[in-house]
């Protein structure tokens, strides 16, 4: 949605008169449906058309591409035309807005002719797309949002299966008779996998959300920043918790080991400097 609005605002001065053009040309012998469907023949933009009566009443079904909604017909469309004014243009081009049926941002043209209206909605991508301003391909759409959900269903369930992991090794712990070392590192191994599993969740969570369920055209940084860093974050717990361990492993085997040990923390100390500076370049960035 940003990104067609971002588009749209760039070149806003022509595409509404690419619009105004082309709802001035269109000029139908009559309201039916025959004659008014006939803008669909050469507007592979366009979404809906109707007419307006002078008191603001419907006074046709919504005919759209591919059908034809007749409950719209004979609605109140005052509200709407509270904010239309033709007293510097003959054609009013409203504000982006997202569609009551369709759902996508759309742009509404509306020409007055004698003594109604006529409105109609435009799907924002296809003319940004027909005006060779974005370039956009619906078949790979498609292919892009089945992978995307394949994958995010499968990190779901990796996901899912860690946490039940984690749990299990937790469990068979407090059942089973272990000394001191096997407890801990039981524990340890329990809170390393239930950690995962909860990172991979929230990534596989914000994959399905942003990319197959309420896909919007939102490729900005905020959103890729955010879910980097919580996976980070996640990580940096799981390392932190896995040097813990390493520590307590070397204090009670070989201190000639703890070298190791030592570059394990200096490693995920680095990595949360490093965090820290993308998010804080990230931040700076947005500003």
């Amino acid at each position: 949605m940003k990104r067609i609005i971002s588009i749209y605002t760039e070149h806003k001065n022509s595409v509404q008169f690419y619009l105004r053009t082309t709802i001035e040309n269109f000029n139908p012998i009559s309201i039916d449906a025959k004659d008014m469907r006939r803008f669909f023949e050469s507007e592979k933009a366009a979404e809906v058309i109707y007419a307006v009566n002078a008191t603001f009443t419907q006074s046709t079904p919504s005919f759209g591409r591919n059908y034809i909604d007749e409950d719209r017909q004979g609605t109140d469309k005052s509200f709407y035309f509270k904010w239309v004014s033709f007293v510097n243009e003959p054609i009013h081009i409203s504000n982006p807005y997202l569609h009551h049926v369709t759902g996508l941002p759309t742009l509404t043209a509306v020409k007055q002719v004698n003594n109604q209206y006529l409105v109609a909605d435009f799907d924002m991508l296809k003319l940004l797309e027909e005006l060779r301003l974005i370039e956009h391909n619906s078949a790979f759409e498609k292919i892009n949002t089945f992978v995307m959900g394949i994958g995010g269903l499968l990190l779901g369930i990796v996901s899912v299966f860690l946490i039940f992991y984690g749990a299990y090794i937790f469990f068979t712990m407090l059942v089973s008779p272990n000394t001191g070392e096997v407890v801990m590192h039981e524990i340890f191994t329990s809170i390393i996998s239930i950690t995962i599993g909860l990172a991979i969740y929230d990534l596989a969570k914000t994959l399905l959300e942003n990319e197959v369920l309420f896909k919007t055209f939102n490729y900005g940084n905020d959103l890729q920043s955010k879910t980097l860093s919580k996976f980070l974050t996640s990580i940096i717990i799981a390392l932190s918790i896995e040097s813990l361990m390493a520590v307590f492993k070397i204090v009670l085997d070989d201190y000639s080991k703890l070298i190791n040990a030592f570059y394990l923390i200096i490693g995920v100390t680095l990595l949360i400097v490093g965090t820290g500076i993308y998010n804080q370049l990230s931040r700076h960035n947005k500003v």
